[in-house]
């Protein structure tokens, strides 16, 4: 029998508005081959900028906007849509995306459901948690863009290793590369929302200790979040207002990061974050907290240093030798974008998916 072509594949997630998941699902949705057809399926109305950027692919978007904090009849209408396009596929991203991913297909929907990890943060709902689970165990696969974040997901929501499946996050190495001239000047940045999650307190702490050894370093910080102002006032309590930028929301993240003589992550908990691997495919030195997924795509001592949370001590000296030494910061720029190009290439994330997509579809034909 010819295999069959074309099949159709809700991609699910909460929103389409900048983030980590939400930039792999964009990127995954253009990049599937000739026998996928995507539809991608928003939990709300949350959509710049990959809602209009996936339109513009000629993809097809739907919106299922919320009308409480949980809503059966989203679920419903999720359910109801992904009929009417004739979905053989649902993959869920994030939280959210899973649990409704789940609410939708169960009983005799006829839909595989591919769920997914992607944060190594704890589910503090119980309600949630278990919903979790369940969405899961009922899944024919659960992606994992980490092998930590396989073992956590074990670990908090009874994943069974048999469903778990690697699939690293892939970046886009021909928007992300090196700059044609190295910049002379002493720019250290980061990237994400200004969250507890990102730790800035450990980011501000480096870079106070940092300003007396090295005159004229700059501290940039793209992104936004409820903890901005919180930050600012920190920022100058420390001493660092005229050290320390906060520079928003930016759509050119690629001339951004190539800007920089060193990348930090100063966060507390990690899935695999799509910037760390942006950072080392635009060259760039990445100096992180050893949390979730980071210890698999940074080589320390290879392209960056790791560390533990809270270990400002250590990572103020791994700063102040990366600033202070051009060929070091070259060397451990190149195994970045080396490492970004064999292992994190958007075409193998693309294709590890689509091997995901075949053998859980084909075990489905052969219960049959």
């Amino acid at each position: 029998m010819d295999k069959p072509r074309r099949l159709r594949v809700g991609l699910i997630v909460g929103q389409l508005s900048y983030g980590g998941a939400e930039s792999q699902l964009f990127e995954l949705a253009r990049g599937l081959g000739a026998d996928f057809e995507p539809f991608v399926y928003c939990l709300s109305e949350k959509v710049e900028p990959y809602g209009r950027l996936l339109r513009e692919s000629g993809i097809k978007v739907r919106i299922l906007p919320s009308h409480g904090s949980f809503d059966v009849l989203r679920a419903a209408a999720l359910a109801k849509a992904l009929r009417e396009d004739r979905i053989v596929l649902a993959h869920a991203f994030l939280f959210i995306g899973s649990a409704y991913a789940y609410l939708a297909t169960r009983g005799r929907s006829g839909i595989t459901l591919v769920s997914s990890a992607r944060n190594c943060k704890r589910e503090p709902n119980p309600i949630r948690r278990s919903i979790m689970r369940r969405a899961f165990r009922a899944s024919s696969a659960v992606i994992c863009n980490s092998r930590e974040m396989a073992a956590f997901a074990g670990r908090h929501y009874g994943l069974p290793g048999s469903l778990a499946t690697v699939v690293y996050n892939g970046v886009d190495t021909d928007r992300f590369v090196p700059a044609r001239q190295v910049s002379e000047g002493r720019r250290v940045g980061t990237v994400g929302r200004i969250e507890e999650q990102k730790n800035l307190d450990m980011f501000m702490e480096v870079a106070a200790s940092l300003v007396s050894e090295e005159a004229g370093a700059v501290f940039e910080i793209v992104g936004e979040g409820s903890l901005r102002s919180y930050y600012e006032t920190k920022a100058s309590t420390l001493g660092l207002g005229g050290s320390v930028c906060f520079r928003g929301t930016t759509a050119d993240i690629p001339s951004f990061l190539a800007s920089l003589n060193q990348f930090w992550l100063t966060s507390k908990w990690e899935g695999t974050p799509n910037v760390v691997l942006e950072a080392m495919a635009a060259g760039v030195p990445v100096l992180a907290t050893s949390v979730g997924g980071v210890p698999e795509i940074v080589e320390d001592g290879g392209c960056g240093y790791l560390f533990e949370p809270g270990d400002s001590e250590g990572f103020s000296r791994a700063a102040l030798a990366v600033l202070g030494d051009s060929e070091l910061r070259s060397r451990l720029g190149e195994r970045g974008r080396e490492l970004a190009l064999e292992r994190f290439s958007l075409a193998a994330m693309v294709s590890a998916t689509e091997k995901v997509y075949e053998s859980v579809l084909s075990a489905g034909l052969r219960r049959w």
